[in-house]
């Protein structure tokens, strides 16, 4: 499934662990306490679902299909000496348009020519790295993060008390978009994830959606992207890795990076809080654009349990939305 988001107001960023809170937190508001543990548990063993980050889309609503998409930066691309300047230019970028990412990840464009076509062919702007023709169209385009100022007021002499400020992203005439892609194409928890989507479309993303940030409306179709995973497809795969689209906390125990050797990747970490404000266990996970060796028996990464002193266990996702990448041979 394909959703599109029409941010609003101010929107935070969204991740995939971000996206799967939300969806886990709307279905608690909508069904059953039993029907939340058993779609958590279901993650133990075969995941029913995966979920991408969100990533920005130039969105025409009239023709979904002719929405330009922008996928992440691949990681680690390399260069020869001739284009030094142009990888630095490469480096402030964080996203790349649909057409570019799809040719580098099938082997129809090689990293280095695609250094050496920027300022040529490919043009980047902020840090949107794009083909010279779409130019026009970014023009009157806005995906800026932006820092917000927030106050604090005491109830008791309705003075402010404290300044603080909160990270957030402006949008004109863009949206964002992530994929979710459902394990034997479940119609149960499609209609879960749809009504969860429903409500969230009322509630808004984030923490401040009592300030009026995080509020947008969605668009959905039922589709996959052009090489979009599928386990069952393992033929002609030996010599293709997997390049992720989420953020993917290992599984140490089983072996994961034994299983799924990284090839080219960066490391984050996350500490969240707890209701009473004390610090959760720290997760580790490799970042959107991270590319591994391929193995179809297993799924890469895990969902886990991350406990706090005076509130209970919340859960950390971290399960891979993965495509193949065929680097070029």
């Amino acid at each position: 499934m394909l959703v599109y988001i029409k941010p609003l107001s101010i929107f935070p960023s969204l991740h995939s662990g971000t996206i799967f809170g939300a969806i886990i937190s709307a279905i608690s508001q909508l069904y059953s306490e039993n029907k939340v543990d058993e779609l958590i548990n279901s993650f133990q063993n075969t995941p029913p679902f995966v979920v991408s980050s969100a990533f920005p889309v130039i969105l025409n609503e009239n023709k979904l299909n002719e929405s330009i998409k922008f996928f992440p930066k691949i990681i680690n691309i390399y260069s020869s000496d001739g284009v030094h300047d142009k990888r630095k230019k490469y480096k402030k970028v964080d996203f790349i348009q649909e057409s570019i990412f799809f040719d580098l990840i099938n082997g129809r464009l090689g990293e280095n020519e695609l250094l050496n076509k920027i300022d040529d062919e490919y043009l980047i702007k902020n840090n949107l790295l794009f083909k010279k023709e779409l130019k026009g169209k970014l023009n009157n385009n806005k995906f800026k993060q932006t820092v917000i100022p927030n106050n604090s007021v005491n109830r008791l002499t309705n003075s402010s008390d404290n300044i603080f400020y909160t990270e957030g992203y402006e949008f004109s005439n863009m949206g964002l978009f992530f994929l979710i892609n459902f394990n034997n194409n479940n119609e149960e928890y499609k209609t879960l994830v749809k009504s969860a989507l429903k409500f969230l479309k009322d509630k808004g993303f984030g923490r401040d959606i009592s300030n009026g940030k995080g509020h947008f409306e969605f668009l959905s179709e039922d589709i996959l992207i052009e090489n979009d995973f599928n386990i069952n497809e393992k033929e002609n795969r030996n010599n293709d890795s997997l390049l992720i689209l989420s953020r993917v906390i290992p599984d140490i125990e089983s072996n994961d990076l034994k299983k799924f050797e990284p090839i080219a990747y960066e490391f984050g970490s996350k500490r969240s809080r707890g209701s009473a404000g004390d610090l959760r266990k720290e997760v580790k996970f490799f970042k959107e654009g991270s590319t591994f060796k391929c193995n179809y028996e297993d799924f890469l990464g895990q969902v886990v349990k991350v406990n706090s002193i005076n509130t209970p266990p919340a859960i950390e996702y971290g399960l891979a939305f993965p495509l193949f990448f065929r680097r070029e041979i």
